[in-house]
């Protein structure tokens, strides 16, 4: 608290009225009145002994708010000088702090005088004086804070390198912000408000209406519903329409790069710039086809539904733009851009089988007016081409060396719908999308979310925030390098030094007869082995792949030596195949063996890795043979007196029984090795319990069959089950979280469906089945949605509270704890505890989560999730959009489905969609007045179309 210090009975007045001025200034005001400012003769200001603050953040807030002119209210200036720059002060050290004052370098002041603890006088006169780039201010940065920070990163290096590391984070610094400023800019270009929806709808209506068309033209009168239901384009049909969205991808791309140039250059400059793109694109759209499309239609978004249209307006401004002209033309563009990438999918998946044609068309007008618009590099890409068996685009340009890659490129390649997330990836402000090769098309991210090792990395956000972050990444145990010169440097061996990235450069135990294999030709091939020997070459391989097999699981099997993992490469040095080896007494076994996007391998490149492992030397010694192992008997039960719990007596031998069976079904086997996988992230024997295996669709019991495994049922089950019963909701939360990509949503959703106990209660016998429960009373309502109502427990309706998450009434906790009955409860609390943290991370907007529903959700979870977040109340972190009309129960997408559909997936997920904490009530009530609402984050490029055939698949 600051307060006025002065001699008893003198008039303390003004001393005040000059402290409350001070103190009008906020927290600086606050702060500097730690440094003793003179506010009227014999007062100055203090703060009270023990309160919380550094005498250098007090003198440079004062020192701030008097300038150089009021300085001397601080009193002498050489105290001044060593409470900012320590007891080694010199006269130059203070001439130019002077200067650094009277010019308002009050960043440069403030490092100065943190580093003051590792820097010599010189060394802050050069920083004080050099001539560097301005930043921006960083408020409530304390000074004393940087200086213990400085110490923390700093203390290991030499004093000349200090400075050199300090003015290389300035530049850092200075040119990040200058990135910020630019994406400021570029989103500046932009409506505030998205009319997404609204030009969607336009869109969507203006394609419809060409269908229309189509059909008309080909019926020769209007269609009736049925007949445009049942029509299908011909092959030359769909090569036409691909064509126009093709024309509306580029010319999409050139209204957002446009709008990016002018963002960065102003409207003159940034429009000199586009001229070869916007005349291009503006070529591809006739003027009859402009005028059609941006006629207005009645009750509809009043922009046009083409964004060429727009491409040639602002192509007729080249030369004298108009400055609001061209701005108002450029806001919608990352709005078509999204548009047009949704519609591309759609076309690309509905008629993948037709596009044979179009696949083969170049690209060469283009190309010659434009080049190629963004940092990738065509001869490496590999998305494999529409529709056929061609190379990609990387190989036929291997196969053809010195050929442009202009001249080989064909629509099929879809690089351009690469640079069309890219463009939209630049208005949102990044350097680019995130792309990833698929079998159909590429999955891309426009808004892509720093990994884990990226969120570690210090922000450059200002100087005070960069060395906050990097003093974290010491105390967390890295360790400064002496090498370092650079800051980027410097935080990059912090991080490599950190454990969370100790797993990309740990080596992988590789057993020792495989050692002679590595870099060896496949007998009978010219495929080439190599092991892994890091994490980082597995996440190397799976960027290409489009596998798993970087996931923890593997990564934790190779560190220990459970398992070598081998890539064979072509000649070319692609790889066409990755191999998973485990060991076993005899030799070794292939566990896994996949092509790209897990396919399968080709059958003779298969039989001859197989007869390879086959030969493989065994790395397991012989054991001797010992003495046979003694046979145990259990000790008899004693005797005991009969119970007068006539229910358990009844019940608990046969439910225990039916409990036993239903624990050693292959199902619950399954299911049990994907919760091992979720819960302590190693490998639980064979190809099956691997939680990353590279089965990239729908998670690793996709198809984790490809190999023999141990016998399953001998699976320690009750420990396992127990557990994970007894780990907290935020620690299942945070499970569930971590481990959905390795594990795979569709997989752990599978595995929650399977209830031992739920089947045992359904096929307790009629006979075994007392009744017991008292008149008028009912021991827990269970409603349709609510939970099961197994047959077995009709008769005795306390036996359904076994399967609640609740406490048991006495009666039955003797029950539950009865042999078999206890884990395969403890597995149904485990099912419903996952499935309420699925819940709440859908809620809550969960990024992992979005990511597995868009690629990897199937129609069991989708439907049950799409449910749920239906039913629960608008939430800002989770946007929802009607897929369906309000009242109508028959849903959009292909394969057909309906709500009320008794037998369809809807139904069938609403068991599921309750215990993810949905209300079926309100669920109903809100399609029927809004429709179904789906999650914008869940959509991805392709719309619900798209996510409906992806999961149905």
């Amino acid at each position: 608290m600051p307060v006025v210090v002065g001699p008893v009975g003198a008039d303390h007045g003004p001393a005040v009225a000059a402290l409350a001025q001070l103190l009008q200034s906020g927290s600086d005001g606050v702060t500097a009145a730690g440094a003793g400012i003179v506010l009227s003769p014999g007062f100055v200001s203090a703060r009270l002994h023990g309160v919380r603050g550094d005498r250098r953040d007090a003198v440079l807030a004062a020192v701030r708010l008097l300038g150089l002119e009021d300085l001397h209210r601080l009193g002498d200036r050489a105290g001044v000088l060593v409470a900012l720059f320590g007891m080694e002060a010199t006269k130059p050290l203070a001439a130019a702090a002077s200067r650094a004052i009277a010019e308002g370098r009050w960043t440069a002041l403030q490092l100065a005088s943190a580093a003051s603890g590792v820097l010599g006088a010189e060394q802050l006169v050069h920083l004080l004086t050099v001539d560097a780039p301005a930043l921006d201010p960083t408020p409530r940065a304390a000074a004393s804070t940087m200086a213990a920070h400085l110490e923390q990163i700093l203390a290991p290096y030499p004093r000349k390198r200090r400075l050199g590391l300090l003015l290389d984070l300035w530049q850092q610094v200075y040119s990040h912000q200058e990135r910020l400023r630019l994406r400021r800019r570029r989103r500046a270009t932009q409506g505030r408000q998205s009319r997404l929806e609204e030009l969607t709808t336009r869109y969507r209506a203006y394609d419809d209406a060409q269908l229309i068309e189509q059909i008309r033209r080909e019926l020769g009168h209007d269609p009736s519903v049925a007949e445009a239901a049942r029509w299908y384009p011909h092959t030359w049909q769909a090569t036409m329409f691909m064509r126009r969205t093709l024309a509306d991808a580029l010319a999409a791309t050139a209204l957002a790069r446009t709008a990016v140039n002018v963002g960065d250059h102003g409207v003159v400059q940034g429009m000199n710039r586009s001229t070869a793109l916007l005349t291009a694109a503006a070529r591809s759209l006739s003027s009859d086809e402009a005028g059609d499309a941006a006629r207005r239609v009645p009750g509809l978004a009043g922009l046009p539904a083409r964004p060429g249209c727009y491409v040639r307006d602002l192509a007729g401004q080249l030369g004298n733009p108009s400055e609001p002209y061209v701005r108002q033309r450029l806001t919608r563009a990352a709005d078509y851009a999204e548009i047009i990438l949704d519609v591309a999918t759609d076309r690309l998946l509905e008629f993948r089988h037709q596009l044979g044609d179009w696949s083969a068309g170049n690209l060469r007008d283009w190309r010659d007016s434009v080049g190629f618009l963004t940092h990738r590099d065509p001869a490496q890409w590999a998305q494999p081409p529409v529709s056929g068996d061609r190379p990609t685009l990387m190989e036929r340009l291997e196969a053809r060396p010195g050929t442009a890659p202009a001249e080989e490129e064909t629509a099929g390649d879809l690089f351009w719908y690469a640079e069309l997330a890219d463009a939209l990836a630049l208005l949102k402000g990044h350097d680019q999308a995130d792309v990833e090769y698929g079998p159909h098309y590429p999955y891309v991210v426009c808004s892509p979310v720093p990994d884990d090792d990226q969120q570690l990395e210090p922000s450059l956000g200002s100087i005070p925030s960069a060395l906050a972050g990097a003093a974290q990444l010491v105390s967390f145990g890295g360790r400064p390098s002496r090498q370092c010169r650079t800051w980027p440097d410097l935080t990059g061996r912090l991080l490599a030094d950190l454990g969370v990235t100790e797993r990309l450069t740990t080596t992988f135990r590789i057993p020792e007869p495989l050692l002679a294999f590595d870099g060896a030709v496949l007998p009978g091939t010219q495929a080439r082995l190599e092991f892994a020997r890091n994490a980082r070459m597995l996440a190397q391989w799976a960027t290409y792949m489009g596998n798993c097999i970087a996931s923890l699981p593997y990564v934790e099997a190779a560190e220990q030596g459970k398992s070598a993992l081998v890539a064979l490469r072509d000649e070319g040095g692609r790889v066409v195949a990755n191999v998973e080896l485990e060991p076993h007494a005899r030799g070794w076994r292939v566990n896994e063996l996949r092509a790209r996007f897990n396919a399968e391998p080709d059958p003779d490149l298969r039989r001859r890795i197989l007869a390879w492992a086959a030969a493989l030397p065994s790395s397991v010694p012989d054991e001797p043979a010992g003495p046979p192992a003694p046979e145990h008997h259990p000790e008899p039960r004693p005797a005991t007196r009969r119970r007068a719990d006539r229910a358990f007596q009844e019940v608990s031998g046969p439910l225990a029984r039916l409990s036993a069976d239903a624990l050693a079904l292959e199902d619950t086997s399954d299911a049990l090795l994907t919760l091992r996988s979720l819960y302590d992230r190693r490998p639980a024997g064979g190809a099956d319990a691997r939680a990353g295996a590279p089965v990239k669709d729908g998670g690793p019991a996709a198809d984790a069959h490809a190999g023999p495994g141990p016998d399953r049922d001998a699976l320690p089950h009750t420990e396992l089950v127990t557990a994970l019963r007894r780990l907290s909701a935020d620690r299942v939360e945070r499970l569930c979280r971590d481990e959905l990509p390795s594990v795979g949503l569709a997989a752990l959703w599978r595995a929650t469906a399977v209830r031992p106990l739920e089947q045992a209660l359904a096929a307790l016998p009629a006979a075994h089945r007392p009744h017991a429960t008292e008149p008028g009373k009912h021991p827990h309502p269970v409603g349709p949605g609510e939970g099961p109502d197994p047959a077995g427990s009709r008769g005795r309706p306390q036996l359904a509270l076994l399967l609640l998450d609740a406490p048991l009434p006495g009666s039955l906790r003797k029950l539950a704890r009865y042999e078999a009955i206890a884990p395969a409860r403890s597995m149904e609390l485990v099912a419903r505890r996952i499935r309420a943290a699925v819940g709440r991370l859908a809620r809550a907007g969960d990024p992992v989560l979005a990511l597995q529903v868009a690629r990897h959700a199937d129609t069991a979870v989708l439907c049950s999730l799409v449910v749920a977040a239906t039913s629960w109340p608008p939430d800002p972190r989770l946007p929802t959009v009607a897929v369906s009309e309000p009242g109508k129960t028959s849903m959009p997408g292909f394969p057909r489905s309906d709500l009320e559909d008794p037998s369809g997936p809807w139904q069938h997920a609403l068991p599921g969609a309750v215990e993810l904490g949905a209300d079926l009530d309100t669920f109903r009530a809100r399609v029927a007045a809004e429709g179904l609402q789906v999650p914008v984050a869940w959509l991805g490029h392709g719309g619900w179309n798209a996510l409906w055939q992806r999961a149905a698949r």
